[in-house]
C-alpha cells in the first residue's frame, strides 16, 4: 500500500513507571510517522500518569485515558473504543518495538488481509538484545486465506504465539466482528487469538524481529501461576464451546472449533495446570475434570497432519482419568526414556479399560 494509513497504538499502563518512557521511544523513533498513539492509564499509584503527561505535551500524536482499575482487558477495550486509525496495534508497556516496526508489517498489508502476525524476540529485560524467539512457526510472507475457519488449524500445525501484541489489525475487521477482550479473565489472549482467527479473510507473516517481548517482569501474569490463571483457561474452554461450537445460529466449520477445542484443553494442562502450586492443583483437579468431560466436541474428518491428530486422539482417550494422570501423560506423550514411556503406555491402558467399563467409544477412523 502506497500511501500511510493512520495506526491506532494503543498502550495499556498499570504502575509501570520503569518501563513506560523506554516504551514510549521505541515508538516515537518509528521510520512510520502516520500513527496515533492511546495511552490508558489503569488506576496506577505511581508515576506513570506524569510520564504520559509528558509526552503528551511534547507530542499531539498521543493521547492519555485515565480510568479506573480495570485490568489488561478493560484497558485495550478503552483503547479500541477510541482510536481512529485504520489499523490497530497493541503494545504491552514493559516491552519494546524495533525501529521499523509499523514499516515492515503495513508493507505486507494487502486488501483483504485482516491480520498481519510480527515476528516476536525475546529479551531478558526491556531490551533490544534478543536471547530467543516466541513461536512464529507458519511460513512467513506467504498469505493464508481463511477457507472453512482452518487458520485454527494452520495455528495448531505451525505454531504461532498466540498475544494480542505485535500484529496489526484492521481496525474495520474488529469493529465489524464487535471483536473485543474479555474482562475479568487472565490469559485474555487465548480467547483474543481464537476469535480473531476464526473471523479473519486472511493473514500473513512476517520474517524479522519487530517486537521484544520482555520475559524479565516479574509482575507478569505469565510469572505467576496461581488459582485464577486455571480458572480463566477452564472459562475460556467453556465460552468457546457455547459460543462457537456449540451456538447452532452461528455459521463455520464446527471440525476446526473441536480441534482448538481439544488444543486448549492440552494447553490448559501442559501451560497452567502444570505450573500451578501442589495445594491448588489439589483444589481444583475436580473443575478441571468436570471441564473436560462436558466439552465432547465430535471429529469426523481428518485435517491436522496424522501425527497431531493422533495425540488429539491419545488424548481424549485419557481425558476422563484423574487430572495429574492427564498431565502424566502429556508430560511424559515424547520422552524417550523407558520409565516414563512405560508409564504413558500404564496411563494410555487404565484409560482404555475404564472408557471400555463405562461404553465409550472415542472416534478413531478418520485418522487414515
Amino acid at each position: 500500500m502506497s500511501t500511510q494509513s493512520l495506526i491506532s497504538v494503543i498502550v495499556p499502563c498499570y504502575n509501570v513507571e520503569q518501563y513506560l518512557d523506554k516504551a514510549i521511544k521505541s515508538i516515537v523513533r518509528q521510520t512510520y510517522t502516520n500513527w496515533e498513539c492511546i495511552l490508558i492509564n489503569d488506576g496506577s499509584k505511581d508515576s506513570t500518569k506524569d510520564i504520559a503527561e509528558k509526552w503528551i505535551s511534547q507530542d499531539k500524536r498521543f493521547k492519555l485515558i485515565n480510568q479506573k482499575n480495570q485490568g489488561l482487558s478493560g484497558a485495550r477495550n478503552t483503547g479500541l473504543k477510541n482510536a481512529v486509525g485504520d489499523f490497530i496495534y497493541f503494545l504491552d508497556a514493559d516491552d519494546l518495538i524495533a525501529t521499523e516496526t509499523f514499516s515492515n508489517l503495513y508493507g505486507l498489508v494487502d486488501n483483504d488481509i485482516d491480520i498481519v502476525f510480527g515476528k516476536s524476540a525475546i529479551s531478558q529485560s526491556q531490551s533490544e538484545v534478543i536471547s530467543g524467539y516466541l513461536d512464529h512457526e507458519l511460513p512467513a510472507l506467504t498469505k493464508y486465506n481463511n477457507d472453512d475457519n482452518l487458520l485454527l488449524a494452520n495455528v495448531i500445525e505451525e505454531s504461532v504465539i498466540c498475544i494480542a501484541c505485535n500484529r496489526l489489525y484492521r481496525a474495520e475487521f474488529l469493529f465489524q466482528n464487535k471483536l473485543t477482550f474479555k474482562e475479568g479473565l487472565l490469559h485474555e489472549d487465548e480467547l483474543w487469538f481464537f476469535e480473531t482467527l476464526f473471523y479473519a479473510k486472511a493473514i500473513i507473516l512476517n520474517d524479522t524481529p519487530t517486537y521484544f517481548y520482555n520475559v524479565a517482569n516479574a509482575n507478569s501474569i505469565s510469572s505467576n501461576f496461581g488459582k485464577r490463571n486455571l480458572e480463566s483457561y477452564l472459562t475460556i474452554l467453556n465460552y468457546i464451546n457455547s459460543n462457537y461450537y456449540e451456538n447452532s445460529n452461528l455459521k463455520g466449520n464446527k471440525e476446526a472449533v473441536s480441534i482448538y477445542l481439544t488444543h486448549l484443553k492440552i494447553k490448559t494442562i501442559i501451560h497452567c495446570f502444570y505450573k500451578i502450586p501442589s495445594d491448588i492443583k489439589e483444589s481444583k483437579a475436580s473443575l478441571v475434570q468436570e471441564t473436560f468431560q462436558n466439552i465432547n466436541p465430535k471429529r469426523e474428518k481428518q485435517i491436522l497432519r496424522k501425527k497431531i491428530e493422533l495425540k488429539h486422539y491419545d488424548f481424549k482417550v485419557v481425558k476422563f482419568l484423574e487430572t495429574k494422570d492427564i498431565l502424566f501423560f502429556l508430560r511424559y506423550y515424547n520422552s524417550k526414556s523407558l520409565k516414563k514411556s512405560f508409564k504413558r503406555k500404564w496411563i494410555f491402558y487404565k484409560a482404555k479399560q475404564k472408557n471400555k467399563k463405562q461404553g465409550r467409544v472415542i472416534n478413531k477412523s478418520f485418522i487414515k
